[in-house]
């Protein structure tokens, strides 16, 4: 009975968002309720209906043994996902706005040094990874060298807490990644092959970046931008758009069962992914809530946690991780090993609020559904670009509020929002002048 509850519970979190999505997103199906459905039906729904058979695969069953623990966690994580659907309904306002797709695909066509940015992107790659290299201890190539790499805790924290997660090193990969996204923009809007073929190129460098940093998200992430970039700029969901967009996730799921054979891991690439805290995960939700007690709530103070991670490591060698994965692994877990837990959205808000913590998931579905019609809207369009900010900040940002900590993102994410804007200034054209304001739409 309760395996059925569960999955009933998953079923309306998947289903809500997604209807919510249809009716007021403003770029679908990439809109926020639509990446929270897709998040939910792989971290929620798909995992309860998989443990409903398979019990043994559930990660938290590792270390809850409380009859009914998982029932509350699938009600908690349940109650915030429509909290978030709450959020971003009371955002939706019914206004006068332009469809900004003709500013957006005008833009993009009189793409500048795009060849410039091709070799820019190659180049920053190359010295990213031999830092990345060099910070790890590895001094060059060998031949287990993608091995050793994916083997290696991708939280590189010790038993004390300390460590480095090298996400100052890795935040000039959006070079790359922003090059890859203005690239195929150009290249659909004006039918150009060789802007194609270079987004293509810089796309193999990228799954290649996702090899050496052992992070199987990096690849979710360009079939995200390449996904979100056609919709920006007016692609059409037919056969052809289908089959190229089935044909990019099979490569992401062939790329990611390789690197589960380099971690030497004998489990199938489902049982991997369901037995871990991936995605907007029911297990982070079942033992938080099993091990939470109010002594240990932060009241907030891990939403704060990104003001000391500017501070250079190598001035402070114990600065401790600004992860709220290891905080949830060493202090909630009680596990001192090292490396650190996908804590979620849902999880970090426990940690500080407890079961009221689900008030939290109302503030960011607002704030999704703010951004989101920000970005898009006809002035930011016109004078900064914002819409290149969709796939590559916006969708982080849901990621990383969804699976990940609020921190965390915010220390990438200010140094990648810089470099964006350093890319769009030289490579897109904006205008000042404003097209007159037409037709009823659902924004923010």
């Amino acid at each position: 009975m309760a395996d059925l509850l569960m999955i009933a519970l998953a079923a309306i979190s998947t289903v809500v968002p997604l209807w919510m999505g249809r009716q007021y997103g403003l770029v679908r199906p990439v809109s926020p309720m639509h990446f929270l459905a897709y998040f939910s039906a792989a971290g929620f729904l798909v995992k309860v209906v998989v443990y409903a058979r398979n019990p043994d695969w559930a990660f938290y069953a590792r270390y809850v043994e409380t009859p009914g623990a998982d029932l509350i966690g699938a009600a908690y994580l349940a109650g915030f996902i429509l909290m978030m659907c709450l959020g971003y309904r009371c955002a939706v306002r019914v206004t006068h706005q332009t469809d900004t797709l003709p500013q957006r695909r005008a833009m993009v066509a009189g793409l500048e040094r795009g060849h410039l940015l091709f070799i820019a992107a190659f180049v920053i790659a190359a010295l990213t990874l031999a830092l990345i290299l060099r910070a790890r201890g590895l001094s060059g190539l060998t031949p287990d060298l993608l091995e050793t790499l994916n083997r290696d805790k991708q939280v590189n924290v010790n038993a004390a807490g300390n460590g480095a997660t090298l996400a100052g090193i890795k935040s000039l990969f959006i070079v790359p990644k922003a090059a890859f996204v203005l690239l195929l923009a150009a290249g659909l809007v004006n039918e150009n092959r060789v802007f194609l073929m270079q987004a293509g190129l810089i796309a193999v460098l990228l799954i290649c970046v996702g090899l050496v940093t052992g992070d199987r998200f990096e690849l979710l992430e360009l079939f995200a931008y390449g996904t979100i970039t056609f919709l920006l700029v007016g692609g059409q969901v037919r056969l052809r758009s289908v089959l190229v967009a089935g044909a990019g996730a099979g490569a992401v799921l062939l790329t990611s069962a390789y690197m589960t054979a380099l971690r030497g891991s004998d489990a199938g690439l489902l049982h991997q992914i369901v037995g871990s805290t991936y995605f907007l995960d029911i297990n982070a939700a079942v033992m938080i809530g099993d091990r939470m007690s109010p002594a240990l709530y932060l009241y907030g103070d891990s939403y704060t946690w990104w003001s000391f991670g500017w501070f250079p490591r190598a001035f402070w060698p114990d600065k401790p991780a600004i992860d709220m994965g290891v905080y949830f692994k060493r202090i909630v877990m009680d596990l001192s090993e090292g490396g650190a837990f996908n804590v979620t959205g849902p999880g970090e808000a426990y940690i500080n609020f407890g079961m009221t913590g689900v008030f939290v998931g109302f503030v960011l579905g607002w704030i999704y559904r703010r951004l989101e019609a920000g970005l898009l809207a006809l002035r930011p369009t016109l004078q900064f670009a914002a819409f290149i900010y969709y796939p590559l900040l916006f969708y982080p940002f849901l990621q990383g509020t969804l699976q990940s900590s609020f921190s965390a993102f915010v220390i990438g994410a200010a140094a990648q929002g810089v470099l964006i804007f350093f890319v769009i200034n030289l490579c897109l054209p904006r205008y000042r002048k404003h097209a007159p304001l037409t037709g009823v739409v659902y924004a923010g």
